[in-house]
């Protein structure tokens, strides 16, 4: 169910195609492992993301910190993480957060931001599974998984660039 008026006051226009994305991409996930006979180990470590019976949304928000300075950025980006909500699905709970991302300036001391958007996916029927984390960056489509991508701080530079080139085009 989309709140619109919410989730742009909250996250900007793109946010709920985003988190939408995000939903259902753990939904595919889940299905084809229900159809595999011998599904694959999960590609999620639980000694760094914990397991489902163990999650709590403040630990999530500390794992995803934790995670994030895992990175290879320069110290000039500066960031928050914020928790968005919780989806409901029938045998699983998907906790949503925001990382926003900002490299301030001298001459630009607020900015252009990059919205990071996190799914921790929860079972409520196997509390000794892993947690599933899944990330995906604002105006992106590539959905990223913890462990199996090496973030890159030049996605982080390429979204500002095109906000910058965008902010100029609608100024002239």
């Amino acid at each position: 169910m989309s709140r619109p008026c919410l989730w742009t006051e909250l996250l900007g226009e793109t946010a709920p195609a985003e988190i939408s994305l995000l939903i259902k991409s753990l939904r595919f996930e889940r299905q084809l492992k229900e159809e595999l006979e011998n599904p694959p180990p999960s590609m999620m470590d639980s000694t760094v993301w914990g397991l489902c019976k163990d999650f709590t949304k403040g630990g999530g928000y500390f794992k995803i910190e934790a995670y994030i300075k895992t990175w290879d950025i320069q110290p000039v980006w500066v960031y928050n993480v914020d928790y968005i909500r919780t989806e409901l699905e029938d045998d699983f709970k998907i906790h949503l957060y925001r990382a926003l991302f900002m490299a301030p300036t001298a001459r630009k001391p607020i900015g252009d931001r990059v919205n990071i958007y996190f799914a921790m996916e929860i079972s409520k029927t196997e509390p000794e599974a892993p947690v599933e984390v899944r990330f995906l960056l604002e105006s992106r489509r590539l959905i990223h998984t913890p462990g199996t991508s090496k973030f890159s701080e030049k996605w982080l530079t390429d979204i500002t660039d095109t906000k910058d080139l965008f902010q100029r085009m609608m100024e002239s």
